[in-house]
């Protein structure tokens, strides 16, 4: 159990000082806690020797009041510097995952990852904030309490000092016991806990499907498995620890009643003075309270303890920049030399090369899951390349942080992820420190100002979660907007008119048009009418380039470009 406190200690930081204080708190706590005990002892003295006077008791009411606010002193400070300092500590550590997992390559989360994550954030640092913080102290406070407890009696009298020392020996044998027990189910525990969040999210983000298809309610079966199985595990938990904590409370009970007996036989022959005997029966009822309570504590503390293991696991993984350093760019040029690249086993590019001069445009042609993205993904290092090098400015991706880099690079996709914050918070994510006058400047040029104007609260309104109050167009001329304000000098930009309606493309085209000016620009095209003036045009088929040149060029030229010309025309002439 210590070994857990010590783990917590760790995670603290630099809110270690404070919890270091409120242990010292739980130290002197501990101390003073048998005051009341020695003040009853020396009343039970003064009344078997017909010496208590009204002095003894107006000094005994004085010193036990004394007493007793004091130690009520310690435990609020106790409290006020640990769980204070929990809540504090778990923030830090939320925005400290939050900084790491953005460094992790993308196939971190696609293995399973999310409800990993999800579950540490949400279950297992609000458990540990909320209730774990506030056994601390009580372990540590039960330790030293027992052991005071020990060493006093065994001063006062050594036979009784001894048999309190063996019922605490059996005690521990038989937390030991339940400690290894909840060991063994406690990460069970977590990750049933894990999967079921895990079906949540699953279940919640497919929901218009599983209604379209009639699979909603009892006939969804993964989350409907995972809600039975965190209940059958739970039940477990209670029938695994319960015979066991029982036990335990029957020894407590058991070392009670040996005490009493033996302070009794002991008065009564002689060998124990009579307010003595009387002061340890009173006492035998408090001395195996902290034992009770670290029986409780345990099931809850390996909770914890998985909690902390599943943080720390997370925490192994390998970011992507771990051998990265701070680069600043001379030029934005981009390089494919000879790169290779697999999703674990499935090869997406193979030995690819191209060049993008700064501030050029560069276009991605090709059917779906020839690699397009894929080529995106690469250039803003979403992933790391097996073979070959990926270059900006002249230097490899692996020698750069993903900060350095990507504070180069904008994006605008035809999936749009809005946050459930206002318009206004979702532009500045760009950049958090820009005046309103600058979202607003970058909003007009996107074409978004006057819909947002309208707005109920205008930029203050929530979005909602992905910004599911807004169309598909308006979130688009956000997107942009966001992108203009943090006007890097690389644009990746998957053709963000392919899916919306034609009262939006216009606005959308014209936005685009101002954030790619004077940028280094690569379009995954989807319209081959808007890459008519891109300076290169790059076809791919099964992660090669299959043919590159300009529009003029390649509508001539026999292969996949021009077939896909022809076609697109013939479409446009049937539609009209």
């Amino acid at each position: 159990m210590l070994n857990i406190v010590m783990r917590i200690l760790k995670l603290s930081g630099r809110h270690s000082r404070k919890l270091k204080f409120a242990f010292v708190l739980s130290v002197l706590e501990s101390v003073i806690i048998n005051g009341p005990l020695l003040l009853f002892l020396y009343s039970l003295y003064l009344i078997t020797q017909n010496q208590l006077g009204h002095e003894d008791v107006v000094l005994i009411s004085v010193l036990m009041a004394v007493v007793l606010s004091v130690r009520a002193l310690f435990r609020h400070g106790i409290h006020v510097f640990q769980s204070g300092t929990g809540y504090n500590m778990m923030a830090d550590e939320r925005m400290k995952l939050g900084n790491f997992i953005r460094r992790l390559p993308m196939g971190y989360f696609n293995d399973g990852n999310i409800g990993n994550i999800s579950s540490v954030v949400t279950s297992d640092m609000v458990f540990l904030e909320e209730i774990a913080m506030d056994k601390l102290t009580v372990i540590v406070s039960s330790y030293l309490n027992l052991i005071v407890s020990s060493i006093m009696l065994c001063i006062f009298d050594l036979r009784i000092g001894l048999t309190i020392v063996a019922i605490i020996i059996v005690s521990v044998i038989t937390l030991n016991v339940i400690f290894n027990k909840s060991k063994e189910i406690a990460p069970r525990r977590q990750l049933v806990v894990e999967k079921l969040i895990h079906s949540v999210i699953e279940y919640v983000k497919g929901l218009p499907i599983t209604k379209a298809f009639n699979l909603s309610g009892e006939k969804s079966k993964a989350i409907s498995d995972s809600f039975k199985k965190i209940r059958d595990i739970m039940i477990e938990f209670e029938k695994m620890l319960t015979p066991l904590l029982l036990l335990h409370e029957v020894i407590i009970g058991i070392g009670i009643g040996v005490v009493i007996i033996l302070s009794s036989i002991f008065a009564s022959d002689g060998t124990m003075k009579l307010y003595f005997a009387l002061m340890i029966i009173v006492f035998s009822f408090e001395i195996f309270v902290p034992l009770l309570t670290l029986s409780r504590t345990i099931p809850l503390l390996k909770i914890v303890d998985a909690g902390l293991d599943r943080n720390d696991r997370i925490n192994k993984a390998q970011p992507i920049d771990t051998n990265s350093k701070e680069i600043e760019l001379d030029n934005f040029n981009i390089e494919f030399e000879n790169v290779s690249f697999a999703y674990e086993e499935e090869q997406v590019i193979k030995d690819m090369s191209f060049s993008i001069n700064e501030g050029t445009m560069t276009a991605l042609v090709g059917k779906s899951g020839c690699g397009k993205s894929t080529v995106t993904n690469l250039i803003a290092r979403f992933w790391d390349v097996q073979e070959g090098a990926v270059k900006v400015g002249g230097i490899d991706l692996k020698e750069m942080t993903c900060d350095s880099l990507l504070k180069n690079i904008s994006m605008v996709f035809q999936k749009v992820y809005l946050f459930n914050d206002t318009v206004l918070n979702n532009i500045r994510f760009a950049k958090p420190e820009a005046t309103m006058n600058e979202v607003i400047k970058v909003c007009k040029k996107a074409r978004c100002h006057e819909f947002i104007s309208q707005l109920e609260n205008g930029y203050e309104t929530m979005v909602g979660e992905g910004g599911c109050t807004l169309s598909g167009g308006e979130k688009q001329r956000i997107s942009i907007a966001r992108a203009m304000l943090k006007d890097a000098p690389i644009i990746l930009l998957d053709e963000a008119t392919a899916s919306v309606d034609p009262d939006n493309e216009a606005y959308i085209k014209e936005a685009i048009n101002d954030l790619v000016k004077k940028k280094t620009l690569v379009v995954i095209a989807h319209t081959l009418s808007t890459i008519k003036n891109a300076d290169q045009i790059l076809v791919l088929e099964e992660g090669k380039i299959v043919q590159r040149g300009k529009h003029e060029h390649l509508i001539i030229e026999k292969g996949y470009y021009s077939d896909l010309w022809k076609r697109s025309h013939r479409i446009k002439h049937w539609t009209l």
